[in-house]
């Protein structure tokens, strides 16, 4: 074997291998910069709590809170056209876990039963500063023995305003 012509291929070699090196820490450190931009937008499209979102039927998801480990308390009242248990706060309990929201309620109240539960699951999103949540949600009805009997559908909601946190008490 000619060892002349091995040392200038070792250091070409050693070159290709220098740059596909610095191409892949190029590769790697876009892909953090992307990331961390990715997750900076993302921190600004959390849902909050104390907030009101109406959907295209009108009915109104109110959020009262989130906690820490994404637990979600609030309220519906059904203004959909065609079912039952209308115009009275019915409660609400679901996740949230970044953008994605998830949420149920037994429609069962001091006022009113309709015998059934309804859970959404979709993701929350800004865009030019209007927050909606976007869902699907399936109906059961107490009783039901098939999949066919799951009522299912889809909700836009638009966030309305934010709910002010008020007390019974006067204020000396």
């Amino acid at each position: 074997m000619n060892t002349s012509l091995l040392s200038p291929l070792m250091q070409l070699l050693n070159k290709v291998k220098v740059t596909i090196s610095s191409f892949h820490h190029l590769k790697v450190g876009a892909f953090l910069l992307c990331l961390c931009g990715m997750s900076g937008t993302l921190m600004a499209q959390e849902l909050t709590a104390m907030s009101a979102w109406v959907n295209q039927d009108g009915s109104t998801l109110y959020i009262n809170s989130i906690n820490a480990q994404g637990e979600l308390t609030g309220s519906y009242i059904n203004r959909a056209a065609g079912f039952a248990c209308q115009n009275s706060p019915y409660p609400v309990n679901g996740w949230v876990f970044g953008t994605a929201i998830s949420f149920s309620t037994k429609w069962l109240n001091s006022v009113e039963s309709c015998n059934s539960i309804t859970s959404w699951s979709g993701f929350y999103i800004n865009t030019g500063g209007q927050g909606k949540i976007s869902t699907l949600w399936q109906l059961v009805v107490n009783g039901s023995s098939s999949p066919s009997q799951i009522l299912k559908g889809q909700d836009v909601f638009s966030q309305t305003s934010a709910i002010e946190n008020k007390s019974l008490s006067l204020k000396p």
